[in-house]
């Protein structure tokens, strides 16, 4: 077993492709933050959920720790929680679409560290 913390950074937009204001974009952050740590309640694998915002940038952070046998595994487990999180909240990711309320998450980069 390997454990790995994921950094995932996302452009954030309203669904129309305008940007969020900086206290549109705290807040969004504050709610993806709290799916994450509910779904890290139901995951063993997952730990240290954190995100952060940029507002002058328009984007949210999202880290994980992560606990898989190999690093793909520890990549798609981020992914699909991160993802999960995100539509939890209403967001939309190029995967699946958003309520009409929802911000746009964009992927920009991902960054994978042993710990």
């Amino acid at each position: 077993m390997i454990q790995v913390q994921i950094s995932r950074h996302f452009d954030v937009r309203t669904a129309d492709g305008h940007p969020l204001n900086a206290e549109e974009l705290h807040a969004e952050g504050e709610r993806l933050m709290d799916a994450l740590l509910d779904l890290e309640a139901c995951n063993d694998d997952v730990c240290d959920s954190t995100t952060a915002t940029d507002a002058d940038a328009g984007t949210i952070l999202v880290e994980l720790l992560v606990t898989a046998d190999t690093e793909a595994a520890a990549v798609d487990k981020s992914l699909v929680l991160t993802r999960t999180a995100i539509h939890a909240i209403g967001g939309a990711t190029p995967w699946d679409a958003a309520d009409d309320d929802g911000a746009d998450y964009r992927p920009r980069d991902m960054q994978l560290e042993y710990v």
